[in-house]
C-alpha cells in the first residue's frame, strides 16, 4: 500500500506594513523587499545595504578564529624549514573545496612541498584514521592539516603526537566535550554564539586561513562552490562569500567548472546557488559516492581544458549512476517503510545488506521529505557492520539523539541536521529502539507536519518581470535566505493542460482571473494525482523566469497545492 504524503501546514508570515515601508524609504529600497528582508532579519538601513551590496570590504578579519594565528604561525614555520605539508580533506563537495583551495594557498604562501590526500568514502569512511597518520610519517610530512574533518579523531590525534608529527585541525562539525591534541584547533564552533564566523564550512574555513596566510581571499568561486554544497546559511559572512564567489566563478571561468557546467548544460556565465546545489554539486559527489573523490579534486585543480572536459564526462556519467542506484534503494526503502509505518513513531531507522552506502545519505533526505522525522538509514557490510547517513530537520538535535545511544556506536559525527555513524548489525534492533526514545524525547507525541513559511499572499496580476527583477537583489538564495515564497488563493487548474514528466513531475497552467502562468510541481506526481481537488485551489509558489515553459516568460516553481480557502 502506498502511504499518502502529508500536506504541509502553512504558515504566512504577518507583514508589518509600517516597519517595511520605514525601511524602504530609509534604505531606498521597494516595500516588497523591505518586507522580506524584514522577515529575514534585516532590520536597519544600514543591515539592509549590506545584505543587498555584498562588497570584499565586508569580510571578516580572519584572526577572529581562535587558534588561527597559531596555525599560521607553524605554517610560517613548515615553508621555512622547507618540510612537507599534507592536505587530509573529505570526500563530499565541502570538502574537496576545502582541500583544492588550501593545498593552492599553501602553494602561493611558498611551501615547497604540498601534497593532498582523503579517504575511500567506501573503503575507510569519514576522517582521519591512526593508519592514515602513520601513512603521512613514513611519506616524510612532518605537519598534516586537516580540511573539512578531525575535530572527532582523537585515535589519530594522539598517533600523530606519538609519531612527533605535527597536526592543525581546521573544521566546522560539532566539538564534543574536549579538543583532539593538535597544535591549533580552528573551528568556528569554538567561538561564541552569535560570532561573525561562527557558521562557516569547511572550505569557509580554508578561506580564512588561506586570507591569513597570503592577505587576500583568493579562489572565492572554490569557497562558494563549498558553501552552497554544505548548506550553511547564507547570511553574514557566508552571504558575502557566495555572492562574491559566483560573481568570480562567472568571470573568470576557472577551467574544470566551466566544463562541468558545460556537461551539466548550462553556461557557466549564468551560474546561481541553484544550479550549483542541484547540476554542480551532485557531479562534483558523485565521484566519491561510488569510486574516488580525488578525481573531481582534479578538476579544481587542473589549468588542462582537455584534463577538464575529461573528467567532467566523466563525472556527468557517475551522477547518472548514482540517480539509478538512488532511485533503486528508495523505492526499496519506501516499500518496506510503507508495509510497518505508524504515524506515531517518532524517527525512521532503515537497513539492508545491499544498499550502496555512498548513496545512501541522498535517499535518506528523500525518506525526511516524505515521512517528516529524523531518518537514520543504513547499510551492512560483509564484515557485520552497519554505516549509516542520518538526516533531521525542523529544529530537531541529530547529535544530541546519537549521543543517547553513543554506546551501541562504534563511531559517530555530524551536525544538528545531518550526521553518519557505524555501528555492528548485530546491535541495529538496540539501536533502532535507543534512537526512537531520544527521537520520542525531542519531538513529543503530537501529529508531525512540514511548515511551509510562506512570506506573503499576492495576486498573479502582482507578478510581473518588474518584481522578478526587484527579488534578484535577494540573491544568492540558499539555507536561511530561501527564494521568496508567496501565496494565490482560488486559482484554476487548466486540467486539460496538465501533464506528468518523467513519472514524477507535474506541468500545469494556472488561471486566475485574466493573468496565467505555466507551472511545473517537483516530484508531486504521485500525490497530484491521487489527491482530490476541488475547482478552486490555493497555491504557494515561487515566481521564475521559465527555463522549461515557451509559453510564458515567467513560470512558477510550485511547492503545494490546497483546496481554496478564499
Amino acid at each position: 500500500m502506498t502511504r499518502e504524503r502529508t500536506r504541509p501546514r502553512w504558515h504566512i508570515a504577518p507583514g508589518d506594513r509600517a516597519a517595511a515601508r520605514e525601511l524602504a524609504a530609509q534604505a531606498d529600497i521597494p516595500p516588497i523587499i523591505a518586507q522580506l528582508l524584514l522577515l529575514r532579519g534585516v532590520n536597519t538601513p544600514e543591515t539592509a545595504k549590506r545584505f543587498l551590496n555584498p562588497l570584499l570590504a565586508h569580510l571578516e578579519d580572519p584572526f577572529l578564529l581562535t587558534d588561527l594565528s597559531t596555525a599560521v604561525t607553524r605554517i610560517t614555520r613548515a615553508r621555512d624549514n622547507g618540510e612537507a605539508v599534507l592536505v587530509f580533506g573529505d570526500y563530499d563537495v565541502d570538502g574537496i573545496a576545502a582541500t583544492a583551495l588550501l593545498s593552492r594557498a599553501l602553494h602561493r604562501f611558498g611551501v615547497k612541498r604540498v601534497e593532498f590526500s582523503m579517504p575511500d568514502r567506501l573503503r575507510e569512511g569519514y576522517g582521519l584514521m591512526p593508519e592514515q597518520v602513520e601513512h603521512a610519517k613514513a611519506e616524510g610530512f612532518a605537519l598534516l592539516i586537516t580540511v573539512d574533518n578531525g575535530i572527532s579523531s582523537f585515535p589519530a590525534a594522539q598517533r600523530a603526537q606519538e609519531l612527533g608529527i605535527d597536526l592543525l585541525i581546521t573544521d566546522h562539525h560539532n566539538i564534543e566535550s574536549t579538543l583532539p591534541p593538535a597544535v591549533a584547533v580552528v573551528n568556528p564552533k569554538r567561538e561564541a554564539p552569535g560570532h561573525p564566523l561562527g557558521t562557516l564550512c569547511g572550505a569557509g574555513v580554508a578561506l580564512k586561513l588561506s586570507a591569513a596566510l597570503n592577505g587576500t581571499h583568493n579562489d572565492l568561486d572554490i569557497a562558494a562552490l563549498g558553501t552552497v554544497a554544505d548548506m550553511v546559511p547564507l547570511l553574514g559572512e557566508n552571504r558575502a562569500i557566495v555572492a562574491l564567489g559566483l560573481k568570480h566563478m562567472a568571470k573568470h571561468r576557472r577551467v574544470g567548472l566551466a566544463k562541468l557546467a558545460a556537461a551539466s548544460s548550462f553556461d557557466l556565465g549564468a551560474v546561481t546557488s541553484e544550479k550549483i546545489g542541484f547540476q554542480l554539486s551532485p557531479r562534483l559527489n558523485a565521484a566519491g559516492r561510488l569510486d574516488d573523490a580525488r578525481v573531481a579534486l582534479d578538476l579544481l585543480m587542473t589549468e588542462c581544458p582537455d584534463r577538464a572536459r575529461e573528467i567532467a564526462a566523466v563525472l556527468d556519467a557517475a551522477n547518472g549512476e548514482r540517480r539509478e542506484i538512488e532511485k533503486k534503494i528508495n523505492d526499496e526503502a519506501v516499500e518496506e517503510l510503507d508495509a510497518f509505518f505508524r504515524d506515531d513513531q517518532r524517527s525512521i531507522v532503515v537497513a539492508r545488506k545491499e544498499w550502496h552506502a555512498g548513496v545512501i545519505g541522498i535517499v535518506a533526505s528523500r525518506l525526511l521529505a516524505r515521512y517528516h522525522r529524523p531518518v537514520i538509514i543504513l547499510s551492512i557490510d560483509g564484515q557485520g557492520m552497519a554505516r549509516g547517513s542520518a538526516r533531521a530537520s525542523g529544529g530537531f538535535d541529530m547529535m544530541a539523539a546519537l549521543t543517547e545511544c553513543r554506546d551501541l556506536l562504534v563511531k559517530f559525527g555530524g551536525h544538528r541536521a545531518a550526521a553518519g555513524m557505524t555501528l555492528p548489525a548485530k546491535d541495529l534492533g538496540a539501536f533502532r529502539e535507543r534512537f526512537e526514545l531520544a527521537a520520542r524525547a525531542q519531538l513529543g507525541t503530537g501529529l508531525l507536519v512540514p511548515e511551509l513559511a510562506v512570506d506573503a499572499i499576492t495576486a498573479f496580476s502582482e507578478i510581473d518581470q518588474a518584481l522578478l527583477r526587484t527579488l534578484e537583489r535577494l540573491e544568492p538564495f540558499g539555507q536561511g535566505n530561501p527564494a521568496p515564497l508567496f501565496a494565490t488563493m482560488a486559482v484554476e487548474i487548466e486540467h486539460s493542460s496538465v501533464r506528468v514528466l518523467k513519472d514524477q513531475h507535474v506541468k500545469m497552467t494556472l488561471r486566475q482571473g485574466g493573468t496565467v502562468f505555466s507551472a511545473i510541481w517537483y516530484r508531486m506526481a504521485e500525490r497530484f494525482l491521487t489527491e482530490s481537488l476541488p475547482a478552486l485551489v490555493d497555491v504557494a509558489f515561487t515566481p521564475q523566469f521559465s527555463s522549461y515553459s515557451t509559453d510564458t516568460p515567467i513560470s512558477l516553481l510550485i511547492r503545494d497545492i490546497r483546496p481554496s480557502e478564499a
